[in-house]
């Protein structure tokens, strides 16, 4: 008799049938649980787990920007909690003419001065990426058309966060 692997063993479930996946899973559990593995017990730092029910949220914005103008449209985070984002400016010619600024910063409930943190600078017609927050407060884009036509920025954000009014 031929000896097979788990691989080989799971390609015979080929229909994806749950006793072909248990099956497979039991074989790959067995194999693991019979080896003796050290393990190093690391201490759970601050910042990484947050036992909260977080809402979870999608948007996709519009956003103009109008000749020779900037805005800031802003986003409500608290510290920990991630967004995955994409952004798009249609009508722009020159993406050199669109400058951009990716921050965060604290909510000043006084005069002293808070926080601010830039995580992207620079001048594109898009961008992608994700962000956890570092601190509670504000976290969002400044966008500045230095062309003499409006564009439109197409923002697609999704995570955990509240839109900030301005």
């Amino acid at each position: 008799m031929q000896k097979m692997g788990i691989i080989g063993l799971a390609s015979k479930f080929r229909d994806g049938s749950k006793a072909g996946l248990f099956f497979c899973l039991s074989l790959t559990l067995i194999a693991c649980s019979s080896e003796d593995i050290d393990w190093i017990d690391i201490p759970l730092p601050e910042s990484v787990f947050y036992n909260e029910q977080a809402e979870f949220r999608s948007d996709v914005i519009e956003i103009p920007v109008f000749a020779l103008k900037d805005l800031e449209y802003k986003l409500n985070m608290k510290q920990g909690h991630a967004i995955t984002y994409s952004w798009k400016a249609f009508g722009l010619n020159d993406p050199e003419k669109l400058l951009i600024e990716f921050h965060g910063h604290t909510i000043r409930e006084t005069e002293a001065p808070g926080d601010l943190m830039f995580y992207k600078v620079g001048r594109s017609d898009s961008s992608s990426g994700y962000l956890v927050a570092p601190f509670e407060g504000i976290h969002g884009w400044y966008f500045s058309n230095e062309t003499g036509e409006d564009i439109n920025v197409i923002l697609t954000v999704s995570g955990f966060y509240d839109l900030e009014e301005s």
